[in-house]
């Protein structure tokens, strides 16, 4: 018989203050009020929103309903703020008082605040939600599917290609003929993008990669491609070429545009797959029988935190399953998500009492359970 095992009993606190960097895409959903903003609240946290130059207006809009929700509730002062600038964002990560920061943006810019947070004297966590190609891998058998071709338009394009989810990479068999099916396909109008900065990295992107010698051009109108609005663009390469340098030509590009990758065997998604750095998404379309789909799935869960199976990956559900994130560039925390119910799980940090009168426990600790929350006691759920 061992000896007894101590009284342990561990619960979780919040971090503490937390910088949320607003996103340009999404001026709702991961802007002031957004997942990142209502998951730290909802962990007990104050909240400092640096509001993105993209829509000042809104954002103001949006802080004061948020602050004036706060007050309804009687929330404490000072729980939410608003900022703005470039400077005060970076001032309010370095604050030693701020214990975490949350982003949703560019590569460089999510790169540089992480970079912030890391090298402060007590380094902090920093959630940021960097870049994704959210690359689209078919057989023959899953480029033959119904809509096939309809849906991918659709994905790539909705809102003009501005979503962090756009399939920005489509990988299909020569045989199957989809940049022939894709250049008799209808196309959406055009339509702006949200903001000067992101029409100016989204021409000088798509002039870089469209120049490149091992780059065709499926879809392009000579008059509207880098036009302000872009019309959709649909680029070209041979998996060979992407094989040999897929750094430079499996690339994101905000906005309207995707390319399309042609390969001869399947085997050759399987290498595609594995030079491929970290995605948000990967989708595999193919068939049960396809014998490189079981292969396939295992490599694009190395490389993903969303695995998709002949569905496009556009749309986001905000679930208790949903999983958000995936291996860097994508995300800074490959551990974690920033979309669904465990999205609340970055803010708050675990503390385990051990050999503590039940009189001086925390309520939620406490014997008598006084919040009547569900817990697990022994390793068995209660409540």
């Amino acid at each position: 018989m061992g000896a007894p095992r101590p009284d342990l009993r561990r619960y979780l606190i919040p971090l503490g203050p937390v910088v949320v960097f607003a996103a340009s895409n999404f001026p709702f959903a991961f802007s002031v009020a957004g997942g990142d903003t209502a998951s730290a609240l909802a962990a007990g946290c104050s909240v400092v929103l640096k509001g993105h130059s993209g829509h000042p207006a809104l954002s103001a809009a949006t802080a004061r309903v948020v602050v004036a929700a706060l007050e309804s509730v009687h929330a404490p002062q000072g729980l939410f703020a608003l900022i703005t600038g470039t400077e005060a964002g970076r001032l309010a990560l370095e604050h030693p008082l701020v214990k975490a920061g949350a982003f949703t943006g560019s590569i460089p810019g999510g790169r540089a605040l992480f970079d912030i947070a890391s090298s402060r004297p007590e380094p902090i966590p920093f959630y940021g939600e960097l870049g994704s190609v959210n690359p689209v891998f078919a057989t023959v058998a899953g480029a033959a599917r119904e809509g096939f071709v309809e849906g991918f338009v659709a994905s790539f394009t909705a809102g003009s290609g501005q979503f962090c989810t756009k399939p920005g990479v489509l990988v299909v068999p020569r045989r199957a003929g989809v940049p022939a099916r894709l250049a008799a396909n209808v196309f959406p109008a055009t339509a702006a993008l949200l903001n000067p900065r992101i029409q100016e990295g989204y021409v000088r992107e798509l002039r870089d990669l469209a120049g490149r010698a091992e780059i065709d051009r499926i879809v392009c109108d000579d008059d509207g491609w880098l036009a302000d609005p872009p019309t959709p663009t649909l680029l070209r390469a041979d998996i060979a070429a992407v094989l040999a340098d897929p750094e430079s030509l499996v690339a994101e590009v905000f906005g309207p545009t995707a390319l399309v990758v042609e390969y001869d065997r399947e085997e050759q998604l399987l290498e595609l797959c594995a030079v491929l750095s970290g995605q948000l998404t990967v989708t595999v379309f193919a068939a049960e029988s396809d014998a490189v789909a079981p292969a396939l799935l295992d490599e694009a869960a190395q490389k993903a935190g969303r695995v998709l199976w002949n569905q496009w990956p556009t749309g986001v559900s905000v679930t208790y399953a949903q999983q958000h994130g995936g291996p860097y560039p994508a995300t800074t925390a490959v551990g974690t998500t920033s979309v669904g119910a465990a999205a609340i799980e970055r803010f708050v940090r675990p503390v385990a009492f051990q050999g503590v009168p039940d009189g001086l426990l925390p309520a939620e600790l406490q014997e008598a359970n006084p919040l009547g929350i569900g817990r697990r006691v022994d390793g068995v759920r209660v409540g």
